[in-house]
């Protein structure tokens, strides 16, 4: 049990994105949820562009050096930072 305890752990987490700005003054917290079916996870590098009425934001990537992340039964936050 403890075995999987420690593989759930690890597929868990909260990280800010690298090229968040110290400048920045509005964050957001971006949480994936990734299905547990077969073959449900990447391993590909996921950018993302975040889109609101009067703005986008340019191309921006999920990542984490720590770990794996969008594995199968994950849940990975994200903490973006954006000026406006």
């Amino acid at each position: 049990v403890r075995y999987k305890d420690k593989k759930d752990d690890e597929k868990i987490g909260i990280v800010s994105l690298s090229d968040n700005l110290i400048s920045d003054t509005y964050y957001y917290q971006i949480t994936v949820f990734t299905g547990l079916r077969k073959d449900a996870g990447t391993k590909s590098k996921v950018n993302f562009i975040l889109s609101g009425e009067n703005d986008d934001t340019d191309v921006r990537t999920f990542e984490d050096p720590n770990r794996l992340i969008f594995q199968r039964g994950g849940i990975d936050s994200f903490v973006m930072s954006v000026p406006k």
